[in-house]
């Protein structure tokens, strides 16, 4: 595989960009988010709703890169006995996330961690009956990196589970290229679904 996409600056060594770890850049950022939600909550909908469970069950979660919690907060909401585990790398996004998502804390665990790294999974448990993503991974910019994170995401997830990713797909390898990935890391069953002109919907059962 090739480092075949355009990079950010900072994807050429994947170190965290220093502005996640500022709080005011992040406050400004969300609060720009934020004012999209007309386009942003349609797609989490769609994330949330591919959970294949009854809403009564005790759904263990993971939301990878999980930023201030939009897909978490959706999913607590649709599944009130849904335990989640919210890991990103960034603190400021974590304290938006915990102030936002505060009516849900006996429901929800933190673990910062860096999932360019390869030990990013170590400290977050599991295994999980849904792990969820929206716009994060794409961020890696890179085919082995993205391939690896898909690796690891699969040995989160419990048999009989899914992996749901709401991502820029056809922009960082393309859509195919990301469903072959899903299956190599041991996914049985994978579907692509088209959100937007920009945004797909992986949905990789285990």
């Amino acid at each position: 595989m090739t480092n075949r996409h355009n990079k950010a600056e900072w994807a050429q060594t994947h170190d965290v960009p220093e502005q996640w770890q500022e709080r005011d850049f992040v406050d400004n950022w969300v609060t720009r988010d934020d004012g999209r939600q007309d386009q942003r909550g349609p797609m989490i909908e769609a994330a949330v709703s591919a959970a294949p469970f009854p809403a009564d069950m005790a759904v263990r979660a993971l939301d990878v890169g999980a930023g201030y919690g939009l897909l978490s907060r959706r999913l607590l909401e649709r599944f009130p006995n849904a335990q989640v585990t919210l890991q990103d790398v960034s603190e400021p996004m974590f304290a938006h996330a915990r102030e936002r998502l505060a009516e849900h804390a006996g429901r929800t665990t933190f673990i910062n961690s860096d999932f360019s790294q390869r030990d990013w999974a170590a400290g977050l448990g599991g295994p999980f009956d849904f792990v969820m993503s929206a716009i994060a991974i794409h961020n890696m910019y890179n085919d082995d990196l993205i391939a690896s994170i898909y690796k690891d995401i699969c040995g989160l997830t419990a048999e009989g589970g899914m992996f749901a990713n709401l991502d820029y797909a056809a922009q960082a390898g393309g859509v195919d290229t990301h469903v072959q990935w899903l299956k190599e890391a041991g996914f049985s069953a994978v579907d692509a679904e088209e959100i937007n002109e920009r945004t797909v919907l992986l949905k990789a059962s285990k």
